[in-house]
């Protein structure tokens, strides 16, 4: 996944250090891990929407181990590469050409039309029924 990170901000033109950030601050971040966390709160909504309609349980994880949100979360990690990154790190870089404009404001906005672009939530409906319909074992 790191090596995700630094690929798509070449891609998209921006800097990449790292995810680094503090959680009681995350103010304090640069502008790529600041829409980093906005992206990811905005799909992490979408995949509790995903996991409610197709009344699965929030707490089955199989990677996460968040006692009340595991499997939303992830739902969420299959759509980071290809939804939350990409989307993040455009965010960032319409702020740093116009830094009067609010990272949190731009990201959120990009991330909403993105996913009714793409019909984020029918295909993280589609994966959740894949993994629960599937005759095959993994493996």
């Amino acid at each position: 996944m790191r090596e995700s990170y630094k690929l798509i901000a070449a891609r998209v033109g921006i800097e990449w250090k790292g995810r680094r950030y503090d959680r009681s601050r995350p103010d304090l971040a640069d502008l790529p891990n600041q829409a980093l966390n906005h992206a990811a709160t905005a799909v992490e909504a979408a995949a509790a929407i995903a996991v409610t309609a197709t009344a699965t349980i929030p707490q089955l994880g199989f990677v996460h181990e968040d006692p009340s949100q595991s499997f939303v979360l992830d739902i969420a990690d299959l759509f980071r590469d290809t939804v939350t990154i990409p989307i993040a790190f455009q965010a960032a870089r319409k702020v740093n050409l116009k830094p009067a404009m609010s990272i949190e404001r731009v990201t959120r906005r990009e991330m909403g039309r993105t996913m009714a672009k793409d019909q984020t939530i029918p295909k993280m409906i589609a994966r959740i029924k894949e993994l629960f319909t599937s005759t095959e074992l993994p493996g």
